[in-house]
């Protein structure tokens, strides 16, 4: 489990092929303090599973069913990506609660600049209409944030210049794509009531 405040932009070093889909290295340094193999790693908002630690990087393996679900794909070595330890029982919450299991993949519609601060526009997908209500929560890339506005066809997030700042956001372009998780809030109240 994460919270969705990112830690450290890492940086892909290198992306092997294999059967099963992609071993992938990142070279990293804050996460790197604690982090050890078997752990649960958020890298853009996809929960992964450290498979070997180097002194400056680590590996994650990625199979099919991950790739088809997330923009990881589209990942090429030197590629920035948003990374997060997960949560710990100590932790605050500073965010909301994301469990790294992407729910679809979306495209920038639009980027309004004013000075430091953004407004993101994205397409709004059918299979996630239900789950976004304006002023609610949603994981973009990893990254815990609040709904700004919500139509019939898209939604937005007010982007504060921290977060432009410390996270690999800084990088993206329109149509650029970016990984989605819901609110598990909302999957749980449309279990529970049978809607």
């Amino acid at each position: 489990m994460f919270t969705g405040i990112i830690e450290e932009v890492g940086v892909i070093r290198e992306i092997l092929t294999n059967l099963d889909g992609l071993e992938i290295e990142i070279d990293a340094s804050l996460v790197l303090s604690d982090l050890k193999v078997n752990d649960s790693i958020s890298c853009s908002g996809i929960c992964l599973t450290v498979t070997m630690l180097e002194k400056k990087s680590f590996k994650v393996q990625l199979v099919q069913e991950t790739l088809k679900k997330t923009n990881a794909k589209n990942w090429v070595p030197g590629y920035s990506i948003n990374l997060e330890r997960a949560l710990l029982p100590t932790s605050r919450m500073g965010g909301h609660i994301v469990q790294g299991h992407i729910d679809t993949v979306v495209k920038i519609k639009d980027m309004t600049f004013d000075d430091k601060s953004a407004v993101w526009r994205f397409e709004l997908k059918k299979d996630i209409k239900r789950y976004l209500v304006k002023k609610g929560s949603i994981c973009l890339d990893g990254i815990s944030l609040t709904i700004a506005d919500k139509t019939e066809t898209d939604f937005s997030v007010a982007l504060i210049p921290h977060t432009l700042e410390v996270t690999s956001w800084s990088n993206k372009k329109i149509n650029d794509t970016i990984n989605v998780e819901v609110d598990i809030l909302g999957k749980y109240l449309e279990s529970l009531t049978g809607v």
